[in-house]
């Protein structure tokens, strides 16, 4: 295969791939401003919402939780980087602590993994987040209202809502999340990266809560295996991007690096169960063997031919 050919396939590739992300954060990033809640909700006046009336992050969030409220409040209730934590990836929570902690400020996030008493009672005033967050308002077993400690020119707020459906049998929370910035400090990059990074956590922070309520647990191995799932992803994407540039059959690996491109912003943004991520890993790496298959040189990209004498 010529320079020529492969430096047409390296453009084509960069092109095609460009285009996919693009097509796929086009298709979620819209939707986690409201992502799992109804149109009602997103509309709903709740508790808060006067503290920032102009965001430039304002989610609201929801999940259906297969259990009564009185068994998804007291998750809620001890929510707090030294109490029973976010329920979210402490990977990550840690090294934001430790970027952005002043001096002295030290977290272990872990997660809660059961009900702890002592923590059952929070009152307005009680820190969620060293030197950022604190309680503002709270009515046990409705609803749980954290801005900032120092809010100056910006403000943040987070809202854990509950309400009763299905009789009481199942419970709806709404997790709602303003974030203002000072227009001076304000550029898009920012807000990009505000608004992808903190969906990220809250969805993952929605389903471990859910998940705990519902009375199931989270092996102590699970946000690994995400991390590793997904760097797996990414791998096998890059692999194919390598043989549709140097293998002679390039239709299998363009379409499979396409997938895991496309994949990478699933896993990130729907956040599957494992048993799925697991299913699709396989797959793709079925599919990554049968592009690289030992089929005969003409589908191998780095064996030379021999010529015969």
């Amino acid at each position: 295969m010529s320079i020529r050919t492969r430096l047409l396939r390296l453009v084509a590739g960069l092109v095609i791939l460009t285009l996919t992300l693009a097509a796929s954060f086009s298709v979620f990033i819209p939707q986690t401003v409201s992502w799992g809640a109804t149109n009602e909700e997103v509309a709903l006046a709740l508790p808060g919402d006067s503290l920032a009336p102009q965001p430039v992050v304002n989610w609201t969030n929801a999940i259906t939780i297969n259990a009564p409220p009185e068994q998804v409040w007291p998750w809620i209730a001890q929510l707090g980087d030294t109490r029973g934590g976010f329920y979210s990836y402490t990977f990550i929570e840690d090294r934001i602590a430790s970027i952005t902690g002043a001096s002295g400020y030290v977290v272990d996030y872990e997660n809660a993994d059961r009900i702890v008493p002592e923590w059952q009672n929070p009152a307005v005033g009680d820190v969620l987040i060293q030197d950022s967050l604190h309680i503002r308002e709270v009515q046990p077993g409705k609803y749980l209202l954290a801005d900032l400690i120092n809010p100056g020119d910006g403000q943040w707020t987070w809202l854990w809502s509950i309400e009763p459906v299905n009789n009481g049998a199942q419970t709806r929370l709404i997790v709602r999340c303003k974030i203002q910035i000072p227009p001076a400090a304000q550029n898009p990059i920012q807000t990009g990266i505000i608004t992808v990074g903190g969906f990220v956590m809250q969805q993952r922070m929605l389903h471990g809560l859910a998940l705990r309520a519902e009375g199931g647990s989270e092996a102590a191995y699970t946000e690994l295996l995400e991390i590793v799932l997904w760097l797996m992803m990414l791998v096998i994407g890059l692999i194919a991007a390598v043989l549709f540039l140097f293998q002679k059959a390039w239709q299998n690996p363009l379409a499979l690096a396409v997938i895991s491109v496309a994949g990478l912003v699933a896993l990130t943004f729907i956040q599957p169960a494992i048993w799925l991520r697991v299913l699709i890993i396989v797959i793709l790496l079925v599919d990554l063997w049968w592009a690289y298959r030992p089929a005969g040189s003409a589908n191998q990209p780095f064996r030379t031919q021999s010529v015969a004498s």
